[in-house]
Order: C-alpha cells, then structure tokens, then sequence
C-alpha cells in the first residue's frame, strides 16, 4: 500500500493489514500492533489470529469474500492490556485486497481505534438515561404539587412579579367564579382590591431558601380583607402572600393564598348576635334586681331585711361583673375589641381606678397606697376605659386576696426604642402590691389563662370566673405590653404589666384639658339617676337610632327602640313608658297617626309624654304636633344638650319654642353656604366618645359609610317615584333624606330636600323635576366632601 494512503489511514487512527490464503500477515502498517490483543505477535509472516483473536471463526466468511460472495465484514473487539488503565475499542473490517482492478487470494484487514466514539456513545446513553429519569422524577414531582394544589381548601394564585395572574387552582375559580383561561394575564387587583397595600411589607421580609423554588420569602400574616368575584359580589377572606425568586425570571412572582372566611364571619355573627342577646337578656333583670334593691334600700326595713337586701345586691352586681367578664373575653378572642388611640390624664385614670375600691379596701381596713411620681407624663395617648380595667382587676383582687396589710400602686415610666412605624415612645409600667396570701412559684404559669385559677378552693372561697387575669394578659398586650407576677406563698404577691404610649406636650395638654372641661360642664352623667325615665326610641333610620341611642347613654338612659309607629304602638301595649321620642316621617304608621293613637288609647295621667323628632323647622308643623298632643319636640339635627333639657325640663313655654326655631333658622342660613358643616361630624364623634363601649372614630366613620351607601338608594327610589308619580312616597324619602343629611352635617343638601317637601305639600308639581336634579348634583359635591373629611377619622 502506497505511503501517502497509509499516512492518511494513521492520521485517522486506522491501521491495516494484509494476509494471504492461510492467513499468514504479508503486508502491516507501522502501529497496527498497537491495537492488537499481542502485539507482539503481530509480525510479517505469522497468523493474523493470534494477535487478534477475534478473527478466530470467520474463516468461512473470508472465503467468501475471496469467492466475491460477500463484499466485506465487520467485527468488533476489545482490548486489554497491563499498560493501559482503560479497555480500547476496535472495529476490524475484512474486505479483498485487489490489485490491477483484479482480485486476489489476498486479504485486506483494516483496525480502527473507535475507544473515543464508544466512549462518547457510552455517555450519551448514560446521560439520555439520566435525563429520562430525571424527567420523570419532575413529571411526578409536578403531578404530585398539581394534586396538592388542587387538593387544597384553599384559594391559591400565582402571579407575575408584575401581579399578572399565571394560574388559579380550583378552589379560587369556585370561590371567584372565573375559569382559569378566563383570569389567566388578568391583574391580581382584580379580585383582591387592597392587595398592592401589601407589596412594600413583602419587599421587606427576608428570604428562606428552599431546595425547589430557592429563596422565596415567608408568608404575610394573614390579612381580613374582600375579595370581588366575576359577578361582582364581595366576599370576605383571609389572604396571605409570598414573593417568590428564582435565578429564571419566568418562575419569578407572587403565590397569594385566599382562605374563604364567609363561614366564619356568619358563625362570629351569630355568635355575637347570641351574646348580644344573652347580654340583653340577662343584663336587663339583673339591672332590674340591681336597681330595686337599690330603692329597696332606702326604705324602711329591718336589720334583717337590709342584710338580705345587701345580699341580693351584691349577688346581682357579681353576677353582672361575670357576664362582663365573659363578653369582654369573647370580644377580645374574636378580634373585635379595638383599643382607643385618645389623649388622656394619666393620673385620672388611676384615681378614678383607687377611688372605686377605696371603700372596699376600708371595709377590710386594707391600707390602700398609691406612690405618686411626678415624672410622670399628664397627658398621655391610649384607652383609657381599658387601662382602668387593667387598674381596677388587679387591685380588685389584690384587696380580694389580703386580709391584712396593705395594697401598694406605684406607677414608672422609660424612653423605649420606636420600631418601624411606631408613634409610641413611651414605656409604662404599673406595679400592684399586696400583703396576701400569695401564690406558689409551680402555679403561677396558669394565672394568665382563661377559666383558670390557682386552685379550685381560690372558686369555691372567693369566686370568679378565672378571666379576669386572662383579659389583663390580653388587653395589656393590645396596648403594647406585657403582664407579669412575682409572689412567695404568705408573703404577698406584685402583678406588673406595662402599655406603650407617646406622651402629649404641655401645650396640647392644655387646650386638650381645656376642651374637655368644657364639655364637662354641658354633660350631666347623672341624669338617668336624678330623673329616672323609661325611654322609648321610635326611629326607622339607622343612623339617627345609633345618635340618639348614643346621647341617651351618656345620660345613663337605656332606651328600647321601635322602628315604626305600628311597633310603638305593640311595645306601648306591652309595657309602660314614660316618655316616647317619636319620628315624624316612617313607614307603615307614622309619628302623628301613632300619636293620635297614643291620645285616644291612654289616659292623660298615664299616658307616656310623647317629643317629636322632625327635620322640618316650619313653624307651623311646630305647632300642629302640640295641638295634636304631643308634649315637645326636637329639631333634627339636635345637640345631646337639647334633647338632656327636654328630658329634663318637660314644660317648654311656645316663646322658647320659637326662639329654639328662630335659632336653629338661623344657623341653617349661616351654613347653606358649605357643603358639610364640620361641627356636626365632631359633634357625633362627641356623642360617641362619651361612650366607653363604643370606638368613637369606628363610629364616625361608619356613619359616614351607611350615609355614602344608602343614598344613592334613595336618590334612585326618588327617581322611580316621580317616574311613577307616586308623590306620597316621594315626599317620604326626601323627608328621611333631608334628616339623615342634616345629622352628618350636609345643611345645603338638607335644605335643598326640605325645599322639595315644600313644593310637595303645596302641589307644584311643575317645579319637583328641577328640583330633583338639583339635589342630584349637590349630592355630588356632598359625596366628595363627606369623603374628605372621611380621611380625617
């Protein structure tokens, strides 16, 4: 064979051989021996068969490819020798050797070295398995995650780090009424409105790396919130969110989890409206049993009969204190106690707190001691009715729990550190000292927890319901703090707990105190007491129900409240009332057909005095209402102090009457030219912070929001009414209107609707479109404004 084709054939790793008839080697390229299994056998003259063992049987086949039966054959072999580490692969291929374009007896034998390409091959097989297991290992991975996801009770959804909607399992396209093709690039405020509220604190968190997805950040607590579902109901939800981050921005995103919170929002409602009613049911023959013996006492009665008197009383107020206890305890675990953010005099506070259990402290000649700092802050920022709980539970039982001895208050406070957004700087801490029995260091782990008390004899000796310490625990730690005791057995006890507050600088105090002293002169507390009145309220507008309810709690009035004149009339049959305040303007049975059912049905000696409730400032009505019977009226809007002077002085002469309407006139005129008088806001956020149980700027603002909500309805059932000419009807709504208007302050608007009544009563019905339309668009201006000054509660 020609140099150059042998150089060739070497360059590529093949080498050759050529062999005869008896297989004996004639012709052999320099490096074949290299690929041979002996190489050193292979040499010119000896049989190619040694060296190469694979070509041991195929001697048939190479006579047939001398015959020209058979063109050629390929083997393969494998080699393996001390000096190499690894085996090397070969192909051997036998084909003839022709020379002169003639065939021979002669053999050409051609050895490739194929260790790499099998090597490769090996590999690729290798990494093509790995690959398949791999695949269906991710494939399981994915089946198992989907039948999780679409398993779960919950709503999940992903989105986009954009807040794109990827996918929803099945759970969220039942709760939100969207098949997944349909929401799928949809933005995730869609469903969850205040999600983006959300975006800045989950930016924040810091991340925790999983093997899967890599770092992905915990979830938000969870939040209460609404969801919007493709038919446009609002459903409420828990939802919670993670941000997910992953080298490939495509896995990129959020994951929101909705948890449907409609059941237990019915079963917190029903529980609640359960307590409520409970709460009525038992507080009213409990205050009932409370109030006779309280008048049972200032008879004459025998040693005896005051000591069962006594003790009747004081069954009653201990009942009364446990069902406060329980309802305070259910509010707090359903999440529906709200702590005040008011200014306050701190050492008022705490003076109110002593002053209430001085007595008792006397009575078991207890030393009650408060240790005065004056470093104290005056005026501080919180809830005060709450601290007061805190104050009077804890020297409660102290004086409860020490027969002799003394009980101690001292009161510090600290600069303490502000975290994240916090506005309170101030740390303050209450110690509560006694010289009582004290309490075992191994029992005083169940102090802190609900219907628990150290020992059952602690129940049988001196009762209770075991929660008082349990709601300290929890309202000191809604007020930022925390609670905690030291005590050694016979040797007393100290109950710490501490509120975080900002203290008010001197400046505001003042102007704070100030305010507060005024009103202070205006409000008689002790009303109910000097005159006592059992009140009907007959009211079919929520809203004004809730003010005047407001008001006549603040006097110590609990009033039963009537929605119509049909169900004045049932409740004035079943029991008696002594004055009944009755809205002018309801369904079914107004105020003045009632009121002339009330005259023709009682006697003037037992007849209830009726007060009028009316939006209309005509003179002449004024007048109508006393010539039919009723005893006085108020004016809607009205201050607490108005309606506290008729209740207390019931003979109004006809020149204050007028003087009342020339004033109230006259202020009307003053502020038509404002879209909503601010004073009116104040004056209900007055009324309700005069209320302990209520949250003053909850309240505000739900009165604005019921406002906001209803009256597009009523605007709406005006526009069927004049379409229907249906003019009693319509003359009904603009009279409720005009009221609900003028309470939140809204007197053009007010004005506009009473000027409507007006042209009703008169029958000018040419001028009741232009009218309409004028109150529509001042309620625009009303909608906006009442919004703004929303923003400030």
């Amino acid at each position: 064979m020609n140099s150059l084709f042998t150089n060739i054939l070497s360059l590529r790793r093949i080498e050759y051989l050529i062999i005869n008839e008896f297989w004996k080697i004639i012709e052999l390229s320099p490096k074949v021996n290299l690929l041979a299994e002996y190489s050193h056998e292979v040499q010119l003259g000896k049989d190619v068969r040694i060296g190469f063992p694979e070509l041991f049987g195929v001697e048939v086949i190479a006579s047939d490819i001398r015959e020209g039966k058979q063109d050629n054959f390929e083997l393969k072999g494998i080699i393996r020798t001390k000096k190499a580490l690894n085996p090397i692969y070969i192909d051997i291929r036998i084909a003839n050797n022709i020379k002169d374009n003639l065939i021979s007896n002669q053999l050409l034998i051609v050895v490739e070295d194929v260790t790499e390409r099998m090597v490769l091959e090996q590999s690729l097989v290798q990494g093509a398995n790995e690959a398949n297991l791999l695949l269906r290992t991710l494939t399981a991975s994915k089946q198992y995650i989907d039948q999780i996801v679409t398993s779960m009770a919950d709503a999940l959804l992903v989105t986009t780090a954009s807040g794109k909607i990827k996918t929803i399992n099945r759970t969220a396209q039942i709760l939100l009424e969207y098949d997944e093709a349909e929401i799928c690039g949809e933005s995730i405020s869609t469903v969850l409105k205040e999600v983006d509220n959300w975006k800045e604190e989950i930016a924040q968190r810091g991340n925790i790396q999983t093997p899967l997805f890599g770092p992905i950040t915990p979830l938000v607590k969870e939040v209460e919130t609404f969801c919007q579902t493709k038919s446009g109901k609002t459903i409420p939800v828990a939802f919670s969110c993670s941000k997910v981050q992953t080298e490939i921005e495509h896995f990129q995103g959020y994951v929101y989890i909705l948890r449907d919170m409609t059941a237990r929002k019915q079963a917190e409602l029903a529980k609640q409206e359960f307590l409520a009613m409970i709460s009525h049911e038992i507080r009213t023959p409990v205050a009932a049993v409370i109030g006779m013996t309280d008048i049972l006492s200032h008879t004459d009665l025998s040693e005896p009969q005051e000591e069962f008197v006594e003790t009747i009383r004081n069954s009653g107020k201990a009942l009364l204190e446990i069902i406060n206890d329980i309802l305070d305890f259910s509010k707090i675990e359903s999440g529906n106690l709200e702590i005040e953010q008011e200014p306050f005099h701190l050492n008022s506070c705490i003076e109110e707190a002593l002053s209430l259990l001085t007595l008792k402290a006397q009575e078991k000649q207890l030393e009650l001691i408060f240790h005065r700092n004056s470093e104290l802050p005056t005026l501080i920022v919180g809830d005060i009715s709450r601290l007061r709980q805190i104050l009077i539970n804890l020297l409660n039982n102290a004086i409860k729990f020490t027969e002799n001895g003394s009980v101690e208050l001292s009161v510090t406070s600290r600069e303490r550190q502000i975290i994240g957004n916090e506005k309170n700087n101030l740390e303050i801490q209450f110690a509560v000292k006694d010289t009582g029995i004290g309490i075992p260091s191994n029992l005083i782990n169940r102090l802190f927890k609900a219907f628990s008390q150290v020992n059952s004899s602690i129940t049988r000796k001196y009762g209770g319901t075991g929660l008082g310490l349990a709601i300290c625990k929890q309202l000191s730690e809604l007020m930022g703090g925390k609670i905690w005791v030291e005590s050694q057995p016979n040797q007393g006890s100290t109950f710490y707990f501490t509120i975080t507050t900002r203290a008010i600088k001197t400046q505001l105090s003042q102007q704070w105190e100030s305010e507060a002293k005024a009103s202070d002169i205006v409000i008689d507390t002790a009303i109910a007491q000097k005159h006592p009145l059992k009140i009907l309220l007959v009211e079919d507008y929520t809203t004004n129900q809730r003010m005047i309810a407001l008001m006549l709690q603040r006097m110590g009035y609990q009033a039963d409240v009537a929605n119509n004149g049909l169900e004045a009339l049932t409740a004035l049959r079943s029991q008696p009332y002594d004055v009944v305040l009755m809205d002018m303007q309801m369904p079914q049975m107004d105020g003045m057909t009632a009121t002339q059912h009330i005259v023709q049905e009682w006697e003037p000696s037992v007849r209830p005095r009726i007060i009028a409730l009316t939006a209309s400032a005509m003179l002449s009505d004024k007048e109508k209402y006393l010539a039919s019977g009723i005893d006085d009226f108020l004016a809607k809007p009205f201050h607490i102090e108005q309606l506290m002077e008729v209740l207390t002085n019931c003979q109004i002469n006809r020149e204050q009457i007028n003087k009342v309407i020339k004033v109230n006139q006259a202020e009307s005129r003053n502020q038509n030219d404002l879209i909503i008088d601010t004073a009116a806001l104040q004056e209900i956020h007055r009324i309700a912070n005069f209320n302990c149980a209520v949250n003053a700027k909850e309240f505000v603002l739900t009165t604005i929001d019921d406002y906001l909500q209803e009256t597009p309805k009523f605007l709406q059932e005006i526009q069927v009414a004049l379409s229907n000419s249906n003019f009693n009807t319509l003359r009904r709504l603009v009279h409720i209107l005009s009221s609900s208007s003028a309470t939140l302050g809204a007197s053009n608007f007010a004005g506009l609707c009473t000027e409507l009544e007006m042209t009703l009563i008169n029958e000018m019905w040419e001028e009741v479109k232009e009218q309409i339309d004028k109150i529509k668009a001042e309620y625009e201006n009303v909608e906006i404004a009442l919004i703004q000054e929303r923003e400030k509660y």
